[in-house]
């Protein structure tokens, strides 16, 4: 008796390879919008552990050496905003690692957190901006 080896149309084999990589895609995340946290790539962290503080704090992130001003504004849900610096942009020492800076008031409600970095580059930046 001879073998006669099956055959399986072209076709059927690519649709197959395509629809695992489709899948494997899916599976790795790589359609998905990679989440911001300010928790390690900003290099800043922002706490609310009660409803009257917010606790901003600067914790250090690579290519943040350089960073010389953390300019906060919070906006509590009435919207009432506050803003302070961490730093000074104008000075030429760098903000230190674990500055810190608590905001004190009526945070009951949602509340937006908006944070620029200034650099000694002269260059600035978002580093926050989220409802906490």
């Amino acid at each position: 008796m001879k073998y006669i080896p099956a055959t399986i149309p072209h076709y059927v084999c690519t649709l197959c390879l395509c629809a695992v990589l489709v899948l494997t895609v899916i599976a790795c995340g790589c359609t998905q919008q990679q989440a911001s946290s300010t928790q390690t790539t900003s290099g800043v962290t922002v706490t609310k552990p009660d409803d009257s503080h917010i606790t901003v704090a600067f914790v250090g992130a690579p290519g943040m050496d350089n960073l010389l001003e953390l300019e906060i504004t919070v906006t509590d849900s009435q919207g009432k905003s506050i803003t302070l610096p961490i730093g000074n942009r104008l000075a030429t020492t760098p903000v230190q690692i674990h500055a810190t800076h608590t905001f004190t008031g009526s945070y009951s409600g949602k509340t937006h957190v908006f944070i620029t970095g200034y650099f000694a580059d002269g260059s600035n930046r978002v580093v926050v901006d989220q409802d906490i």
